[in-house]
């Protein structure tokens, strides 16, 4: 008996840790909690979530509450014939028709809701909302993602602008292996699958910048495959359409219009666009200046981490096309040995980036 109490405290001294780590990961005030909703489709969903953490909760409390009264009424007490088998019962009808029954109900309050949700975010928004929605093709890539918005005739990468109030409507699609698309505060996780295209929708009820993230593992960097999105009022959403309609601004000082040279000298205009010239392959950079983040969200964009960036992308981000080249395109890696890349070059060429406002 005297080990069974010492197991049972090691067992308990075990547990404690791990309870306070799976505690922590209830917090609402981490960056992508599911459980601080800001959106209608994340609040359904959370609703639903908990419906069943309720349901489940009392499923175990009735269950675990029979076995654990069970062991300790006929645990074996000081005098008992260990070997004495107590007296045994084979079934009862009322119980098992009753668990039966009870199960099937429980099963019922769980499966409505949630198919009732599904069916809310997959059915299109403008139905059930006054406001026009805004539709925008993400297009997920190893490593980062492309927002295209047909109607507006911008595209950006990395970073998702919204305004709040009003529904966006997302045509998900993969250009090379299955990604995932979860802003976990405005939305649950929808897969994009190469020669698929999957749909979803959302909408932020405030201002903010809510972080997402692929959710489906894709390769080296999966975990580095970041991504923003910004909601932000009405006004200051025209404001931002009309800005990534203009033209980047041209650069003044000797080391950006240096940058510049350099870009497109070293190859970088053929996988980027830059305004209307420049390939597709990698992120548009048109406006690149006035984006928070970079390297798919992974760093801030600053002038030193760019510089980085640019001249140790496989120390950043592993595996990425920028380092490797894609076809007959020149990575980093190759540039450095064929053309000659010093650091007072990639200086230039992240001052010149930065201007790209």
């Amino acid at each position: 008996m005297r080990n069974y109490k010492k197991l049972g405290r090691a067992l308990l001294l075990l547990a404690l840790p791990l309870i306070a780590l799976i505690l922590n990961g209830c917090s609402t005030q981490l960056k992508q909690s599911a459980l601080d909703p800001k959106g209608p489709v994340a609040q359904m969903q959370y609703d639903v979530m908990m419906l069943t953490l309720v349901v489940v909760t009392a499923l175990f409390i009735v269950v675990g509450g029979v076995m654990a009264y069970t062991v300790w009424r006929y645990r074996l007490r000081k005098g008992d014939d260990p070997n004495e088998i107590p007296d045994q019962s084979h079934g009862n009808p009322l119980i098992e028709v009753g668990l039966i029954v009870i199960s099937a109900v429980m099963l019922v309050i769980i499966a409505v809701p949630t198919l009732k949700g599904i069916a809310y975010m997959k059915n299109d928004p403008v139905e059930d909302y006054k406001g026009e929605a805004i539709e925008v093709i993400v297009t997920g890539h190893q490593w980062w993602w492309n927002f295209e918005y047909p109607e507006l005739g911008i595209k950006t990468s990395n970073e998702l602008n919204i305004p709040v109030g009003r529904p966006v409507k997302l045509v998900l699609k993969a250009a090379d292996v299955i990604h995932s698309f979860w802003v976990p505060k405005l939305a649950g996780k929808t897969d994009l699958i190469p020669g698929q295209i999957n749909r979803m929708w959302i909408e932020a009820d405030e201002p903010g910048m809510y972080w997402g993230q692929c959710a489906e593992f894709c390769g080296d960097s999966h975990a580095y495959m970041l991504f923003r999105t910004i909601a932000m009022e009405a006004g200051d959403f025209e404001a931002w359409v009309e800005h990534q309609r203009s033209a980047p601004i041209e650069p003044v000082e000797a080391i950006a219009i240096t940058g510049k040279k350099l870009f497109t000298e070293k190859g970088c205009i053929g996988c980027h666009m830059v305004g209307p010239v420049g390939g597709m392959v990698g992120p548009d950079l048109t406006h690149f200046g006035s984006r928070s983040t970079l390297a798919a969200g992974w760093q801030e964009n600053t002038i030193e981490n760019l510089r980085e960036w640019i001249q140790h992308p496989e120390k950043v981000k592993p595996g990425n096309l920028m380092y490797l080249g894609v076809g007959s395109m020149p990575g980093i890696k190759q540039i450095r040995k064929e053309k000659g890349l010093s650091d007072e070059e990639v200086a230039a060429m992240a001052d010149y980036l930065h201007t790209l406002k």
